[in-house]
């Protein structure tokens, strides 16, 4: 998390942390200054999502319907006054409609908020294959919404990482995910992270 105090990166978002909120890791983090805020209800866990922010970063759990079908944290930031949701969804898990009417149950809760709004997350959608019908109702949902999509390619398994935001949030400049940390070169992310679109005062990274 030394990244975050260096480059200035207020709120970071974590899919398949695999920690709960009595993790011991999570408490160091917390004892180092930063806040945490993980799924409250955890017998949804399909890898544990979790929402950090830095010690001046006030953050507070938004009330949502919790769905069933992916794992949900969903907080207000007193940084712009933004909303944060991240979003975990298994991907050994089928698509169903139930996923789609609790994602847009979502959504809908979401604009009620008219706040800027990030959703980053792993939906486990092909949205690298812009024919496959998952990923054609996954835009068509975000259309309908008026929301905006932004992703890079496929990370590992041909599953893909997104990052939805309402357009007061703006368009990020740079969109770039992990979705397994073993491989991941800290040299390489490191340098990803002094790119000067993401050294800015404000920034949220997932």
């Amino acid at each position: 998390m030394e990244i975050t105090q260096d480059r200035r990166i207020d709120v970071f978002c974590v899919t398949e942390s695999w920690h709960d909120t009595d993790s011991v890791c999570l408490g160091r983090l917390r004892s180092s200054g930063f806040n945490s805020i993980t799924a409250e209800d955890l017998s949804v866990n399909h890898g544990g999502v979790v929402i950090f922010s830095a010690s001046d970063v006030i953050m507070k759990l938004l009330t949502v319907d919790q769905p069933s079908t992916f794992e949900l944290v969903c907080v207000r930031a007193v940084v712009g006054q933004l909303t944060a949701i991240i979003v975990q969804r298994p991907g050994s898990a089928p698509v169903q409609q139930l996923f789609w009417d609790e994602l847009a149950a979502v959504v809908e809760q979401l604009a009620t908020y008219q706040a800027p709004a990030y959703i980053a997350g792993d939906f486990n959608i092909h949205l690298e294959c812009p024919d496959d019908p998952h990923s054609v109702q996954f835009r068509l949902l975000v259309d309908c919404y008026d929301l905006m999509l932004h992703h890079n390619a496929a990370t590992h398994h041909r599953t893909l990482n997104a990052v939805i935001t309402t357009e007061d949030a703006g368009c990020p400049e740079h969109v770039d995910s992990r979705s397994s940390w073993r491989p991941l070169d800290i040299d390489q992310f490191r340098s990803v992270l002094s790119l000067p679109s993401l050294c800015q005062s404000r920034q949220v990274a997932e």
